[in-house]
């Protein structure tokens, strides 16, 4: 049986993001109820070391192809994670790198993948489609761990169950994969290159520059929000239940502008689209953070209208890199990128704490807020006039 790409890719997202942060929300619970949290600390930070590596997962799916490079870092992840169980502090560094290269080259071959097999049309379609899933997963994901908690009124046995099941879910993803191969309708044409012929960093300096900056300071201001939100919302008069119901809006507003770009999805104009978009969300954002005071009801309706803005802007600069990245050398640039993200939200998190108790929530938001107008303004500049240059063919 074989199904659409928009379908298949949106299904394994889902299962993959469930598995993924169902291990997030359990494991800090577990390794503390096992007095074992500096095991966990070590292992997050060796998981990040090793995804930060995501130019040379990216190679490599270039190099053996981006569905197989899924598949395969799927099987490394869903082992990793199992591992995790392990609270011994050797055990936790191995799986953890084990984890943080299947997820790395997971999230990287995803667009050598659907670069190989979409074409620039079906494109915003395709990218609505995968963030469609990656959010039904995240909620899932979450939600489901919340319920095994509730069930299995333990303080080991809960996070204990819920480390089992993630796996579980991950292997769901592999065989979906497995099973359900997709259907290649008009697919692109491509350059065929060997495995000696991989593109090289050096090959395409110009771009990874480019993206790379962009990248920087998407995680910067990503990071400087994202992990404060519930904070911010209880600094603006929210309880911890009322916080945690505006937040599961702005995942509704972003699965409803994924679901909306997965159907109606258009390639014309993305700069222009992903301009407006960022723009507004940065000003959104300067404008709270000038505004604090005016209540709880003025912090959720910025931070849900800000969500669906932060989601379209999203999908549109994945569409962009789409169309400036060479389609032989999508995993490595891609990788490029992703690196640059993680060390602008390394960055973001390590300046987050001290302005938050410098400013409190106003001087995150201003920042941030002025962060993001330089984005919608640097991405155009960087990338409208890129050539996107093609590769030998042989």
């Amino acid at each position: 049986m074989n199904v659409d790409l928009r379908v298949q890719l949106s299904f394994f997202t889902a299962l993959f993001a469930a598995g993924m942060w169902m291990s997030k929300v359990a494991q800090p619970l577990y390794f503390e109820r096992l007095d074992s949290l500096l095991a966990f600390g070590v292992g997050y930070a060796v998981m990040a070391v090793v995804g930060g590596l995501s130019f040379a997962w990216g190679a490599l799916a270039d190099r053996i192809g981006g569905l197989r490079a899924v598949k395969i870092g799927t099987l490394i992840y869903g082992v990793g994670i199992a591992g995790r169980l392990l609270t011994d502090l050797v055990p936790v560094v191995i799986f953890s790198a084990i984890a943080g290269l299947g997820a790395s080259l997971v999230l990287v071959a995803i667009r050598p993948w659907v670069r190989s097999n979409a074409t620039d049309d079906e494109l915003p379609r395709i990218v609505g489609a995968r963030n469609l899933g990656n959010q039904i997963g995240v909620v899932t994901g979450t939600a489901g761990a919340a319920v095994i908690f509730s069930m299995i009124d333990s303080r080991i046995d809960g996070p204990a169950t819920a480390l089992w099941v993630a796996p579980g879910l991950i292997a769901l993803a592999l065989l979906w994969l497995t099973l359900m191969p997709q259907t290649r309708l008009n697919p692109p044409r491509l350059s065929t290159r060997g495995v000696r012929d991989a593109p090289r960093i050096s090959s395409f300096r110009s771009i990874g520059f480019r993206l790379a900056i962009i990248g920087l300071i998407s995680g910067f201001y990503v990071s400087l929000v994202a992990p404060y939100a519930p904070l911010i919302l209880t600094e603006g008069g929210a309880s911890a239940a009322q916080a945690a119901i505006v937040l599961a809006l702005l995942s509704g507003a972003q699965i409803l502008v994924s679901w909306a770009l997965s159907r109606w999805g258009s390639h014309s104009r993305p700069f222009r689209l992903f301009a407006l978009a960022e723009v507004s969300a940065g000003a959104l954002a300067i404008l709270l953070g000038l505004s604090f005071g005016l209540g709880l009801f003025w912090v959720a309706l910025v931070f849900v209208l800000r969500a669906a803005l932060i989601a379209l802007a999203v999908a549109c600069e994945e569409t962009i890199q789409y169309a400036v990245i060479p389609a032989h050398a999508t995993g490595l640039i891609f990788g490029i990128s992703q690196a640059a993200f993680l060390v602008g939200d390394a960055v973001g998190g390590a300046l987050g704490a001290p302005l938050w108790l410098a400013t409190g929530p106003e001087g995150l938001l201003l920042t941030a807020g002025c962060a993001t107008l330089l984005n919608a303004v640097l991405l155009p500049v960087l990338l409208s006039k890129l050539k996107t240059p093609q590769a030998p063919s042989k």
